[in-house]
């Protein structure tokens, strides 16, 4: 027989086999087996709810806050963080590979998730391809300094807040059983949605406080218990549970000081610091809306704080309280800001050079005086002005650009100044429509530079029918006003504001598609096709006139008065208003062509003329005011009405939640003890309830007698649970199955019995609180 000959590896075999050996130690290492022992929540079963629900209450107010249509993925991306936190941090890796993996992971799921969240039926591959080419383009559009119109990017920016605050917190509170990673990052992510977000989630916050407080209550006591078995301290079976419920008690009185302390100290201080940190943070929004203006979803970021920015879509969130009282011989338009520079999603301030005084042509033009008594403290020290404003009696400084003939915006030196009294002159205009016509069209390269910008993404149909309005006029003046015209006879306003869809131009869509809206869209559609046809155009946004107080004579502005309108550019005339908006009057001018008289410059029926509209406006119209008065009509009760059960239906079925809580919460109280043991600690408890407390020196008969006599009808029950009890715990052989079975029975005539005193027990613990 022949010998079999053992085949000898080559060196490649050989070498092959080294390389996987060494490749299976480095994974080893990086990513060690997870000990199956140590798969655990810190903090027990009890505290593993209230952990997911702090997680989950950030991507829940997220879908509340409606930024985005795709936003369900959010709460499985923070489920999918917390399980990985929980596997990850009970490894042996490193914290460095840990986090490391938890990001590799992490961009996995929300690129996965984000694209399949998407609508459409393609497949999870065309979604990806299309999911590329979003956030190309909106690379794009952010590095050539124009807005960026698509969603995506910021779906996946709030993913990766999502999964951050679930992973890193829950891979923490594994590895260190420190919650404070957590709870800080949920929570500043939770502050900024709840801030910004018009939708009131402030029971977002409240639920988050709360379940914070009692975690933490909960975490504290996992710690007392790891050090009484260090120790071998046997606490009572009730510790936990008492310890439990006082954390509870002082959370909640806690969360009602928060809500009822006075905050006048704390605003004081807020308020410094705000003034700090007040122009980084508005240079930090207005690039933060360029970055996301495909966001759709509602936001009070902006109220009527005119910052050097503003987004097209956003809901205005304005009330009717008092922002200033103005005293001037008449009304006019109170200017805050004006904007330059349009991105194809939102308009922003370019010039904001600081000066001392500005050289305002004066031709055309008369002195305007108003003293402005501020309610409301503004952002920046902004003052209002009243078309071109020429001096203060505060010290202040006009904002501008290298064309030193006007200004964007006026600041106070001393920003507290700015929410006080000042008096401001102002240049006006008074031109009549004939001087308008016949001036020069020669504009400076900076002008044109500046304002007939428009960005390369508007659509080729704005820019048609901007020429088409236009197309019977032969100057500027008639240009700008046909196109005024047309906006206030072809649209209607709206103070229900309504966002254009992702990748679209808000212009676009207001003129083509919406066709109704609030001001602002009429300002910028209006300013839009101005550049187009060549002349210089600017928004403005500030107050309307407001309403005359007869008994002060002076013009009470509110919130309700914000607006928008535009101001185009005429050679040696300057800024000329003008109002596209059809629920706002018209700046009126004279046509002395018409009237055949050889007026100067400036000759008008304008602004002391008691007929004009800026003097007397319809103060129900303006931005976000109702054209409804609630006044006019009041519901009656209908005593006819037939009884809706669904209330109390309700109020029963909160009851019995509470009761089945209760009752579950009494049965795990003495969950893991013998029979015997459980039914006497639940006889002590609840008679506890009913008013009849142990006294900590006695013994199981003497506690037993007491009740008896107490309550005669629970005497024989509370007996034979204390001889079963005696019988377990003090003779040799202990308790037999039928004592077991004597006080499992004995138990439950007692609770009968015991529970039939309970109302009654609550009944006089209320009256003696009323009393």
């Amino acid at each position: 027989m022949r010998k079999s000959v053992a085949v000898q590896p080559t060196r490649v075999d050989a070498a092959i086999e080294q390389a996987r050996a060494w490749t299976m130690r480095t994974l080893r290492s990086l990513f060690p087996r997870p000990a199956r022992r140590r798969l655990r929540f810190r903090g027990g079963w009890f505290a593993l709810p209230i952990y997911v629900l702090l997680v989950l209450i950030y991507p829940l107010s997220l879908q509340q806050a409606e930024w985005v249509r795709a936003a369900d993925h959010f709460t499985w991306l923070a489920i999918l963080g917390v399980i990985t936190g929980v596997l990850v941090g009970n490894t042996r890796m490193s914290t460095t590979r840990a986090i490391l993996l938890g990001g590799v992971l992490g961009a996995i799921a929300i690129v996965i998730a984000t694209s399949m969240a998407t609508e459409g039926n393609a497949i999870l591959r065309e979604k990806l391809v299309k999911l590329a080419i979003n956030v190309n383009n909106w690379l794009t559009q952010v590095l050539a300094g124009e807005s960026a119109s698509d969603p995506t990017a910021f779906i996946l920016f709030l993913g990766a807040t999502t999964w951050s605050s679930a992973f890193v917190g829950t891979f923490a509170l594994q590895r260190t059983g420190r919650p404070w990673d957590m709870l800080l990052f949920v929570g500043f992510c939770l502050i900024v949605n709840v801030s910004m977000a018009l939708t009131n989630l402030l029971a977002d916050l409240v639920v988050f406080s709360l379940a914070s407080l009692v975690l933490l209550v909960r975490l504290h006591i996992v710690l007392l218990q790891d050090r009484w078995q260090r120790y071998n301290i046997v606490p009572s079976g009730e510790m936990d549970w008492r310890l439990l419920r006082g954390g509870l008690t002082w959370a909640l009185v806690l969360v009602i000081m928060a809500f009822f302390t006075p905050r006048v100290g704390a605003a004081e201080v807020l308020g410094r610091a705000y003034n700090v940190f007040e122009s980084p943070y508005h240079s930090v929004e207005a690039e933060w809306q360029r970055f996301f203006a495909g966001v759709s979803g509602p936001s009070k970021m902006r109220g009527v704080s005119f910052t050097e920015s503003f987004r097209l879509g956003q809901s205005p969130n304005l009330s009717d309280r008092v922002v200033m009282t103005v005293d001037a011989a008449s009304g006019h338009f109170w200017r805050a800001m004006t904007y330059d520079f349009y991105t194809g999603g939102s308009w922003r301030n370019t010039e904001t050079d600081r000066v001392d005084k500005v050289a305002v042509p004066a031709l055309g033009r008369e002195r305007f005086d108003a003293t402005f008594e501020i309610n409301v403290q503004q952002p920046g020290g902004l003052l209002f002005v009243a078309n071109e404003p020429v001096k203060v009696n505060i010290p202040a400084q006009f904002q501008t650009g290298a064309d030193r003939t006007y200004s964007t915006g006026m600041r106070a030196v001393r920003g507290g100044q700015a929410s006080e009294k000042y008096t401001v002159t102002s240049f006006v205009s008074v031109a009549d429509k004939a001087v308008l016509r016949r001036g020069p069209t020669g504009y400076s390269d900076y002008i044109k530079q500046k304002y007939l910008q428009l960005p390369s993404t508007l659509p080729q149909r704005v820019k048609d029918l901007a020429h088409r309005i236009a197309k019977d006029e032969t100057n500027n003046y008639d240009m700008a006003e046909a196109i005024e015209s047309y906006l206030r006879t072809t649209y209607h306003y709206a103070p229900q504001v309504k966002a254009a869809p992702p990748g679209r131009d808000p212009v676009d869509y207001f003129l083509f598609d919406l066709k109704e809206d609030f001001c602002e869209y009429f300002s910028a559609s209006m300013t839009v096709m101005l550049r187009e046809l060549g002349i210089p155009a600017r928004v403005v946004e500030g107050y309307t006139t407001g309403t005359l107080d007869p008994n002060t004579g002076k013009y009470v502005v509110k919130e309700l008065d914000a607006h928008a309108w535009v101001e185009a550019y005429f050679p040696t005339f300057g800024w000329i208003e003008f109002e596209p908006t059809p629920s706002q009057a018209p700046f009126l001018r004279i046509d002395s062509d018409l009237t055949g008289g050889a007026t100067l410059p400036g000759d008008e029926r304008g602004i002391d003329d008691p007929d004009n509209p800026r003097v007397a406006r319809d103060e129900s119209e303006g931005l976000g005011r109702s054209d409804l008065d609630p006044g006019l009509e009041s519901a009656s009760s209908d005593l006819d009405e037939p009884f809706d059960p669904k209330p109390m239906l309700g109020v029963l079925l909160i009851i019995a939640l509470l009761m089945l809580g209760a009752w579950t919460r009494f049965q795990m109280r003495f969950r893991g003890q013998r029979p015997i043991d459980a039914a006497w600690g639940k006889a002590r408890l609840l008679a506890a309830y009913a008013g009849y407390h142990p006294h900590p020196a006695q013994t199981s008969y003497e506690y037993a007698a007491m009740l008896g006599d107490a309550v005669p009808d629970a005497k024989t029950a509370i007996l034979d649970i204390a001889e079963s009890r005696v019988r377990d715990r003090y003779t040799p052989v202990g308790a037999t199955a039928d004592d077991e079975a004597r006080a499992i029975s004995a138990w439950r005539r007692l609770a009968r019995t015991l529970m039939s005193l309970v109302p009654a027990r609550l009944v006089s613990f209320v009256a003696r609180i009323k009393s």
